[in-house]
C-alpha cells in the first residue's frame, strides 16, 4: 500500500535542493566545485531520508509510489558525501528492481554514479562531466554493448549529446584537484 507520507515529507527536501542548485547556477558557480552550501543541503536531506528509511523501510514503488520513489532517488543521487549510504541504497534498488518494484532508469543512473565516484567505467552512459571544456560522457565499460545494456533497462539508445548544465568550470585544473581530494576525504577512494 502506498503511503503518501513519502511524497509529503520528501517534497520540501527536493525543493530545497533544487532551490540551492538554482541559486548557485544564477551566481555562476554551480560547476566550479562542489559548493559547501550545496553539500550542506545534500547532507541534511540524506540524513532526513535515512531516518525515514529506518522508520518506514526503503522507498519502493509499492510503498512510496512513483512520486515518493523519484523524490527519494534524487536525495540518494545527491548524497555523494555519504558513500556508504549511497552504496547501501544501490543494493536496495537492485533488490527492488529484481522484484519489479523500482524504476530501472533510476537504478541505471545510480549504478553509473557510484561507478564514477569509485573510479570505474559506467555501464549505461548516464554520467557526464566537464572534460576539456565540454560536457562529455565519463568512461564507459565495453562501449560496443552500451545500447544493449541500455535497452535491457528500457533506456533509449545512447547519444553523446547532453542537454548541458551551464558553463564549464572557470578553473578546471583547480576543480579536478579539489575533486580528487574530496573523493578521498569522504571515502570514495583511498
Amino acid at each position: 500500500m502506498i503511503d503518501p507520507t513519502w511524497a509529503i515529507k520528501l517534497k520540501p527536501m527536493v525543493d530545497k535542493d533544487l532551490h540551492m542548485r538554482n541559486v548557485l547556477s544564477e551566481r555562476g558557480i554551480l560547476n566550479d566545485a562542489y559548493h559547501p552550501e550545496m553539500e550542506k543541503v545534500h547532507l541534511a536531506n540524506a540524513r532526513s531520508l535515512m531516518k525515514l528509511i529506518d522508520k518506514m523501510s526503503f522507498p519502493v514503488l509499492s510503498n512510496a509510489g512513483p512520486e515518493g520513489v523519484r523524490s527519494s532517488w534524487l536525495i540518494i543521487h545527491h548524497a555523494i558525501s555519504l558513500p556508504h549510504f549511497m552504496k547501501d541504497c544501490l543494493i536496495q534498488m537492485r533488490l527492488a528492481a529484481a522484484d519489479k518494484d523500482y524504476p530501472l532508469d533510476l537504478l541505471a543512473y545510480t549504478e553509473d554514479r557510484v561507478a564514477y565516484f569509485e573510479g570505474r567505467p559506467q555501464l549505461y552512459g548516464t554520467s557526464f562531466d566537464w572534460i576539456e571544456g565540454e560536457l562529455k560522457p565519463t568512461p564507459i565499460e565495453d562501449p560496443e554493448k552500451l545500447d544493449a545494456r541500455r535497452k535491457s533497462l528500457g533506456l533509449p539508445p545512447f547519444k553523446t549529446e547532453h542537454p548541458g548544465d551551464g558553463r564549464p568550470p572557470k578553473e578546471p585544473e583547480l576543480k579536478a584537484l579539489a575533486f580528487s581530494e574530496w573523493l578521498k576525504r569522504v571515502g570514495w577512494r583511498a
